[in-house]
């Protein structure tokens, strides 16, 4: 049986993340305090949760869950997210799946919106050679657009309980959002503040004390579509050959037939 004889690209993916080649996969790239069964329900969850899901490649969906389990976050729209751009998934971190990246090593962070009616100083020495930041919001009236992030970070050395900041103006997230290729669609457009505030903490955690693979998954451009890397990813024992394919299909569907979906 051809993949083209194959009607329901629905079940070809659920038996192919409900077995065994891709759990082994996803077990060797987890981190301890995740376990594959969890990982693969939430993954699930997210396909049922977004069907146009089921449409994309098969590539470039288990190549994006396999970077997104190397991170240790899970596919469950708070810290992350499987997005369909046309036949293709792509990976989004949301910013506060950097926050929990960042916590693995001790930094607690957070990133903020600076908006034209907030005060908004920054003393950048007070005299101790500290950086102080005043925000201060009125919710009774409207804010107005953004026009500053910044990030506030804290952690650990010794004795000492350091607090550092990192501010960029609109105009620095601009010339981020420039550089990069997917800048004129995507999440740059639908969600700018978001983005800037990735963009405040991505630049913050350069002076943060994380682990080589930590910062690694903080600082990688999982925003940034990447489909030629995707299309290559069919070397992997992952991929199985349209023989192996049917025959999972062709199983799942006899178990598929005898119970709940």
């Amino acid at each position: 049986m051809s993949r083209q004889q194959i009607a329901n690209p629905k079940t070809e993916i659920r038996a192919l993340l409900e077995g065994d080649a891709f759990r082994e996969q996803v077990a060797k790239a987890l981190p301890t305090h995740l376990t594959p069964d969890r990982f693969l329900r939430v993954a699930l969850t997210a396909f049922n949760r977004t069907p146009k899901l089921y449409a994309c490649t098969r590539e470039s969906l288990f190549q994006s869950m396999l970077d997104l389990s190397a991170t240790g976050l899970e596919p469950d729209g708070r810290h992350a997210h499987l997005i369909p751009y046309g036949n293709q998934c792509q990976l989004i971190i949301d910013y506060k799946g950097l926050l929990a990246l960042a916590k693995r090593n001790g930094v607690t962070a957070d990133a903020k919106v600076v908006r034209e009616a907030d005060h908004f100083e920054v003393i950048e020495d007070d005299g101790s050679g500290n950086t102080v930041i005043n925000h201060a919001v009125n919710y009774r009236k409207a804010r107005g657009d953004s026009f500053a992030f910044y990030c506030r970070a804290t952690w650990q050395e010794g004795d000492n309980r350091v607090v550092s900041y990192e501010v960029m103006t609109r105009d620095e997230v601009e010339a981020v959002r420039a550089r990069s290729k997917a800048g004129k669609s995507g999440p740059w457009v639908t969600d700018f503040d978001e983005m800037a505030r990735k963009t405040v903490m991505r630049r913050h955690s350069k002076r943060w004390p994380l682990s080589a693979e930590i910062a690694d998954a903080i600082n990688k451009d999982f925003d940034t579509p990447d489909f030629a890397r995707k299309a290559n990813a069919t070397s992997s024992p992952l991929f199985a050959d349209d023989d192996q394919i049917a025959g999972a299909e062709v199983e799942s569907q006899v178990v598929e037939g005898g119970g709940n979906d």
